[in-house]
């Protein structure tokens, strides 16, 4: 998944590629409530880069996808730094594809997954 790989490996090309330019970032990590635009995510993520690869520690599971027309949510459990998040993206379909828009996000450190979901 080009989302998950440009995240963790620190790559803003291809973040550029699955987000729009006025995507938002909203969501709450061990209780604090975190906002950011996309400039602010691409600097977060390529400041401090994780492995610099998509290694078995590093996953990412699509849980859900819900399609309407040219919108759809997608719920992603994955491991980023070290810690389990589970982000919710909502794209949008355009001319040149699919992009995301918004992400909302939270960590679930230690909580329990649905069966057959590996976190």
């Amino acid at each position: 998944m080009k989302y998950y790989e440009g995240m963790v490996c620190g790559l803003p090309d291809v973040l550029h590629s699955v987000f729009e330019v006025g995507s938002r970032f909203q969501g709450v990590r061990d209780g604090i409530q975190v906002r950011r635009g996309l400039g602010e995510f691409l600097t977060m993520v390529t400041e401090d880069p994780s492995t610099g690869t998509t290694s078995p520690e590093n996953q990412c599971v699509v849980e859900l996808i819900d399609v309407t027309g040219a919108i759809a949510v997608l719920k992603v459990r994955d491991t980023f730094r070290g810690r389990t998040y589970v982000d919710y993206l909502t794209a949008v379909r355009m001319p040149s594809g699919w992009r995301i828009v918004n992400k909302a996000f939270t960590t679930v450190d230690g909580m329990a997954t649905a069966p057959g979901v590996s976190a």
